[in-house]
């Protein structure tokens, strides 16, 4: 987000309560090592692993009891293609009566059969990751992707969704601006109308600091409350809960989930975080949070085509 349209942020709203938005970790393995990511590092912090189903089970029953229709993200830190359940997790969600369940992807392993799982269990909106328009740039922000196989894949899960009759399911393509990218997006975006599937692109985090992000600017006195911290909790693989949705390797633990309800996480520490957010006491947060410039990228307004 430029620097000139910072002091123009309006949005920020605080979920009272309960979160609007619940990340899962399900699975937090994935395919690939992506220029923007720091996935590669993970093992550093902790454990490759899929999510007992008694955990997962205890948490999709809480946001059916508390706000059935905030979003869930079945996916925190993790390709979720590579988890062999996730159709029934997607089923037993909906199921409760979620309202709106969602899957973030790198589309690599979004076959045929895959995709027709997870669309008749239910799932409400996929988002697949290319953020490039062409085979060379993909190469180098999707590393040990395939740009072909991904962009078949996307345009056979458009398809089946008229086969089955799910159009009311949306299907985006994602595109993180970069300085590796930023040439291509209006091209991206023209050829994907055309093929009548929906864009989302937004700037680029640094995760906390982890990566390099040219693109958000010092904090210089415009310091917002961050906005993905006000609305929304990350639950990890293990049940802890990270500090925000920056925080990949859950450096900060707020709570863990075996042993608390999200409604006493999201209440406890985490609330005392978010009051100073909006009270601007930035200089009292942790460490990773106190000059994380990542709050820019949060207020980026998603760009969807139909």
């Amino acid at each position: 987000m430029p620097t000139n349209e910072l002091s123009k942020i309006t949005r920020t709203t605080e979920s009272v309560g309960f979160p609007d938005t619940v990340l899962i970790d399900n699975l937090n393995a994935c395919n690939l090592q992506c220029s923007m990511c720091d996935h590669k590092n993970m093992k550093d912090y902790r454990k490759v692993q899929r999510m007992d189903w008694g955990l997962y089970t205890k948490i999709i029953d809480e946001i059916a009891v508390e706000k059935p229709e905030a979003t869930i993200y079945q996916i925190f830190f993790g390709e979720p293609f590579l988890c062999v359940d996730m159709p029934e997790r997607i089923r037993y969600a909906k199921d409760k009566g979620l309202k709106r369940v969602v899957l973030n992807t790198n589309g690599v392993f979004m076959t045929y059969d895959k995709a027709e799982a997870v669309i008749r269990a239910g799932l409400d909106e996929i988002y697949v990751g290319i953020d490039a328009f062409t085979p060379e740039t993909y190469r180098k922000v999707r590393i040990g992707g395939d740009y072909g196989k991904v962009v078949g894949n996307v345009l056979a899960y458009r398809d089946l969704l008229f086969e089955i009759g799910r159009r009311s399911q949306k299907i985006y393509v994602q595109f993180v601006e970069s300085d590796l990218n930023e040439n291509e997006i209006d091209d991206f975006k023209k050829a994907w109308n055309e093929q009548l599937v929906s864009v989302k692109v937004r700037p680029k985090v640094s995760w906390g600091g982890l990566i390099g992000a040219t693109n958000l600017s010092e904090n210089d006195g415009n310091r917002k409350p961050c906005y993905w911290l006000m609305r929304t909790i990350n639950i990890c693989a293990d049940g802890s809960v990270a500090f925000c949705s920056c925080d990949i390797h859950c450096r900060v633990k707020c709570g863990d989930v075996n042993k608390q309800s999200i409604k006493e996480i999201w209440n406890g520490q985490l609330a005392a975080y978010r009051t100073m957010h909006k009270e601007h006491r930035f200089g009292e947060l942790p460490e990773m949070c106190r000059d994380c410039m990542d709050w820019q990228s949060t207020y980026s307004e998603m760009a969807e085509v139909n």
